[in-house]
């Protein structure tokens, strides 16, 4: 009976995500000719070939069959040896990411992960950027994280779509006076959804101040130093909704549960609780 080694499936599905073998053998660790040779021999093992010739990362109908059944098997590896090494050090601190955005929300509520995840001593919290966060998950440095999410390269156990707004404190200037704006950096969901809908609007913009430390946005925001783009459900209190019609509508932003096995998945739900349970699940 023919079997398929982990590593086999864990370099296809990587080629597949990075839509590249040298992306890939970066984020493995591993040479690209090595990550090549593991493809070739997944095509040898189902005897078929994985990707279209005429589109390099277009995937066949076996391709796309390999690529589904492979991320579900290497969420239940993973999520085994995780749940093992739980096992053999039931004190151990659970890693927890939290986008900067969700801290002052979700932090009081850490308890709610002890039930479901089995947590010994506490929780170990990491809040920063959420491409920083995706990152470490997928270094397994992190248990579980919750984030604002582009395209993830990792298991995602839950997404919801969530509206954006601007937020803050006398926000009426006149139509034809640039925005005044506190924004996370560039390559962060708010700060592209934010700008993208200036541009589009034609709307002149002054970026104030630049942070990607939600706490710092939010006191610039307070200050009335400028409008910051905000989830909101998580804008802190003291910040409202702007009325002012002439700042551009900002498109919803996708939020992210990842964790490394069905039990903490099942934590991490619990955990979010009603910070979600009003928005689009996808």
């Amino acid at each position: 009976m023919r079997s398929i080694p982990i590593d086999v499936l864990r370099a296809f599905v990587a080629v597949v995500e990075a839509r590249g073998f040298t992306r890939a053998a970066e984020e493995l660790g591993r040479s690209q000719p090595t990550i090549s040779l593991q493809v070739k021999r997944l095509e040898e093992l189902v005897e078929a070939p994985l990707f279209e010739k005429a589109a390099r990362f277009d995937l066949t109908a076996v391709g796309a069959v390999c690529f589904d059944y492979g991320k579900r098997l290497l969420r239940l590896h993973d999520g085994m040896l995780d749940e093992a090494s739980r096992q053999k050090a039931p004190d151990a601190m659970l890693r927890v990411g939290v986008a900067s955005e969700f801290a002052g929300r979700l932090a009081p509520r850490l308890g709610q992960l002890r039930p479901d995840a089995g947590v010994g001593s506490g929780f170990e919290v990491v809040t920063d950027a959420s491409d920083v966060l995706a990152s470490a998950f997928r270094q397994n440095a992190l248990d579980i994280a919750f984030l604002v999410s582009g395209e993830i390269e990792a298991p995602v156990a839950g997404r919801w779509r969530a509206p954006l707004r601007w937020f803050g404190v006398g926000c009426g200037r006149a139509s034809t006076d640039p925005v005044r704006i506190a924004i996370a950096p560039r390559g962060s969901a708010l700060h592209e959804a934010a700008i993208e809908a200036l541009r589009a609007q034609g709307r002149k913009f002054e970026i104030v101040c630049l942070s990607a430390d939600f706490a710092v946005l939010v006191a610039a925001a307070s200050a009335g130093l400028g409008v910051a783009p905000m989830i909101e459900g998580f804008a802190p209190d003291g910040l409202s909704p702007c009325p002012d019609k002439s700042l551009p509508a900002l498109p919803p932003v996708t939020l992210s549960l990842l964790a490394r096995s069905p039990a903490l998945e099942a934590a991490g739900r619990r955990w979010l609780g009603d910070a979600v349970e009003t928005l689009q699940s996808l």
